[in-house]
């Protein structure tokens, strides 16, 4: 770490962090010990975190109340969690006042999500959970070698709306990390970016994994380039594949590291230097679920999710719509976390224009996130590029859906993709999955590569 990078942890983000969170170091610190916590250790701390949120849902939470222990039974086992219902995005999005705790928890923070699997959601969170999430996704960034205040190049979207924007460039600078548009990324781009990144010297790359693999095969084809500063890769929201994994690797010369998570619930699971993905035992229950049968180790099944800290808006067994498995064996690491792996869901493709931009398919979800915070009766989508220029766009339409919601999405695509482009909706009573399961919500056209 240069001298500007400390500055930039101790006199930006660690006083911005304290403001919004609270003391993030010495939260980081203990999450680096309790990582090496025996296994019964790790099970005891979460039964008494579970307990304690048990108590305070059915006391405080009208979702919960009827959870009262006469009900479903004293919660005295992290096992006994199978006895309470599952929490699904749609409950959120339907009746999310029925969630939020009727307590005084102090300032809380809003978190909406892009709708990766189709449904946008809105979470309040405490100052606190937001402090545990932010020193847990800090432990895993640590083990990939980087740090708070050190230089990140994100591969990630950028907000429609002007006031998310300012609001987007202020979060940057104090993170110390130049953004890279997934929604501007044609080769003219991609030659921009490669030279603006030179000059920022990033310690590590993070983004979306289809982004940093088309940024990493244009860097190939301009004749490769060195990275003396980068330390890393950091994948996130997307499968990684073996071969991107490898294409990354080779193209800018560091280790890749993966990482697994959802808006709503914060980092999940993050990749240790030995391979295995440990989930964040300390502020989660996991449960690896067929239907409502537990998988064993290996047994890939839906990742149900307790969020064991954000009392504010208590997420117990909330379906993530992912699913995976947890390892059967131990991560040769020696660190007694919980190891994930098979994780799928969420792969996005890119959509393309006819001279040939791409852009992610997080551009389709900014535009659906905006109609969620407008209102306008979305309740879940799917996007199918048709054509280069011919869209299909298939709406589960809710309470308040008119010609409002089709206009802003027509204007959204035809304003920043193509002003040709023909916008078809189709009103349907839900998004078919995949018969892997996954609901694949942006279905790029792939018309000429056969």
């Amino acid at each position: 770490m240069d001298f500007q990078e400390r500055l930039s942890r101790d006199l930006v983000y660690h006083p911005v962090t304290w403001f919004y969170a609270g003391g993030i170091a010495a939260r980081i610190r203990a999450l680096q010990a309790s990582q090496h916590w025996p296994r019964a250790r790790l099970l005891a701390h979460q039964t008494e975190r579970l307990r304690a949120l048990v108590r305070h849902a059915t006391r405080s939470v009208p979702a919960y109340r009827t959870l009262a222990e006469g009900d479903a039974g004293p919660v005295t086992d992290v096992a006994d969690v199978a006895r309470l219902p599952f929490v699904l995005k749609t409950d959120i999005q339907s009746r999310a006042a029925d969630f939020l705790s009727r307590d005084r928890l102090g300032s809380l923070r809003r978190k909406t999500t892009g709708g990766s699997t189709g449904v946008p959601v809105t979470i309040w969170k405490t100052r606190g959970s937001m402090l545990h999430e932010l020193a847990a996704t800090w432990r895993g960034y640590g083990w990939a070698g980087v740090g708070p205040g050190e230089r990140q190049a994100r591969f990630w979207g950028v907000p429609f709306v002007a006031r998310d924007r300012g609001k987007t460039r202020l979060i940057d600078t104090v993170c110390n990390r130049r953004r890279l548009s997934a929604f501007a990324f044609g080769p003219a781009d991609m030659d921009r970016y490669g030279e603006d990144l030179r000059r920022f010297r990033p310690r590590y790359f993070y983004g979306y994994v289809s982004m940093l693999t088309a940024f990493a095969e244009h860097v190939r084809q301009r004749g490769g380039s060195a990275w003396p500063d980068l330390r890393c890769v950091i994948t996130t929201s997307e499968v990684l594949g073996e071969a991107q994994r490898a294409l990354l690797a080779e193209t800018f010369g560091v280790p890749v590291y993966n990482e697994y998570g959802c808006g709503e619930l914060g980092t999940i699971a993050h990749e240790c230097e030995r391979g295995g993905l440990h989930v964040n035992d300390e502020n989660l229950l996991l449960e690896v679920l067929d239907g409502q049968r537990p998988c064993a180790p290996g047994e890939t099944g839906e990742l149900v999710v307790t969020e064991l800290n954000n009392y504010a808006m208590p997420l117990i067994r909330y379906r993530t719509g992912d699913f995976g498995a947890i390892a059967a064996a131990p991560c040769p690491c020696g660190r007694a976390l919980t190891v994930l792996e098979k994780v799928h869901g969420r792969a996005y493709d890119f959509v393309t224009t006819r001279d040939g931009r791409r852009f992610h398919g997080e551009f389709i979800m900014y535009i659906f996130e905006e109609a969620k915070r407008l209102d306008l009766g979305i309740e879940q989508f799917q996007v199918e590029q048709r054509g280069h220029d011919d869209f299909l766009i298939r709406i589960v339409p809710g309470r308040g859906y008119d010609e409002r919601a089709r206009q802003l999405v027509r204007t959204r695509i035809q304003g920043r993709f193509d002003p040709t482009a023909r916008v078809e909706f189709a009103e349907v009573a839900s998004i078919a999955r995949e018969r892997s399961g996954k609901l694949r919500l942006i279905i790029g056209y792939r018309g000429d590569a056969g």
